[in-house]
């Protein structure tokens, strides 16, 4: 008979379990993380390509090496992040990027450009925030690590919101203010919230969700609440490690296109009917608030199923939907109620995204989480960063998207196919005896 945990949860202690507020700290940077670059940056690249006198493609190429070395340098931070805390990743991270855009704030050519984008802001926003992050809620967390995981990410719809807010930044302000205004903003607000966070629920007496380590009557057996740390090599030598990584990494090859040019790509479908380029901007502007909105609603909903069904096949019929959202654009018939399922489609397979790190958590451990993260990450970024040049490519031959959302299609079914026959990994040690493999 299972035990019931959740009446030993906190028994001792009626506070809050302070794994919550590191899900605060940790949403609120990732906020800061996607309202300061990933979603809001794209508001800099106009002034920004005017001034400098280049293209775009000039922009979007450095941000392709950003890309590059995040996913050359992931494993590397991975491992600092085990051995260093999160706390201090954190910290690396915002002073980084926020160092970077008051350095932006100072450029003048190309090749400055470059280096301050690679080499200081996305390096610093890959470094930290989510790499942080993540690993820091898989520690706090167990029985609630898929609720917890789809919370923090819904700081992906809070930050995208603040776009309004960077274009009049940037339009009262100009572009080299704003870019200093968010640099300073960033350093201060990471270094001061990132002294709150906690390396481990065991540093303050209790275990991960809340269970209060009173005394040895009181502590959960292994049977109770089994805790499975694989080693790193022995995570590797697992069918289902590289199987995770494959299904994840072919839903970041969609979702990094998709997101970098999901304006075009509704323009686009509403021009089927021979609307002004004006007039679909505006609508579009609103289905995308509309998509941020949903990410926001659906994460945690997404996480909470996650944690009470299978979250391989949560995540399967997540990327599905997926398919299915790319499929409703491919008549290319301007109707709004259609736009309106693309981006509540849209929505969910997004939602399934931090549902792949909880997995993560649960087959292999709280030991080397952010080691196994890292390498987790290099596959992705490669994939995933010439998504955007072979979609652009496509449209700039056949002024269409149709050819574009039928790759796009097809990966999703493929990722669908491989979350859905992932299966839990064996224990890395023989149960019978309890005795540890060699790679521990």
């Amino acid at each position: 008979m299972k035990p019931d945990i959740d009446k030993k949860v906190n028994s001792s202690n009626p506070r809050i379990f302070y794994g919550w507020w590191i899900v605060l700290i940790s949403l609120l940077g990732i906020t800061v993380k996607i309202g300061s670059f990933n979603r809001n940056f794209t508001i800099y690249v106009i002034p920004i390509r005017k001034e400098l006198g280049i293209g775009v493609s000039s922009i979007a190429f450095a941000d392709m090496l950003g890309r590059l070395t995040a996913g050359i340098s992931a494993p590397a931070i991975g491992y600092l992040v085990d051995k260093f805390g999160y706390k201090n990743m954190l910290i690396f991270g915002g002073v980084t990027s926020g160092l970077g855009f008051i350095l932006l704030a100072a450029v003048h050519s190309y090749l400055m450009f470059c280096l301050v984008l690679v080499g200081l802001i996305s390096f610093g926003v890959r470094a930290g925030y989510h790499t942080a992050a993540i690993p820091a809620i898989n520690s706090w967390f167990r029985k609630h690590r898929g609720l917890a995981m789809s919370i923090i990410s819904t700081g992906n719809g809070f930050g995208g919101a603040f776009a309004p807010l960077v274009a009049w930044m940037v339009l009262s302000l100009g572009w080299r203010r704003s870019s200093f205004i968010t640099g300073v903003f960033v350093v201060i607000f990471m270094v001061s919230t990132s002294w709150l966070v906690k390396q481990s629920p065991e540093s303050m007496g209790l275990k991960p969700d809340g269970i209060s380590e009173v005394n040895d009557n009181d502590i959960l057996s292994s049977t109770d609440y089994p805790e499975e740390d694989f080693g790193v090599k022995e995570a590797m030598h697992t069918i289902a490690y590289w199987q995770l990584m494959i299904a994840t990494g072919l839903r970041n090859t969609v979702t990094s296109g998709i997101n970098l040019l999901m304006a075009p790509m509704m323009i686009w479908f509403l021009q089927g009917v021979n609307r002004s380029e004006t007039e679909s901007l505006i609508i579009a502007s609103f289905f995308m608030m509309m998509f941020s909105v949903g990410s926001m609603i659906l994460n945690p909903m997404i996480g909470w199923i996650g944690d009470r069904w299978r979250k391989e096949k949560v995540s399967a019929v997540c990327m599905l939907l997926g398919g299915i959202s790319m499929l409703v654009l491919l008549d290319r018939s301007g109707s709004l109620w259609q736009l309106g399922l693309f981006a509540v489609l849209l929505a969910l397979s997004d939602a399934a995204n931090p549902l792949a790190w909880a997995m993560l958590g649960d087959y292999f451990g709280r030991k080397n989480f952010a080691t196994l993260q890292g390498w987790h990450h290099l596959p992705n970024q490669l994939m995933s960063m010439s998504t955007p040049v072979w979609m652009g490519f496509i449209f700039d031959r056949t002024d269409s998207y149709y050819w574009s959302l039928i790759p796009c299609i097809v990966i999703y079914i493929l990722a669908t196919g491989s979350y859905w026959t992932l299966r839990r990994p064996k224990l890395p040690y023989d149960v019978k005896s309890g005795i540890v493999g060699s790679a521990r």
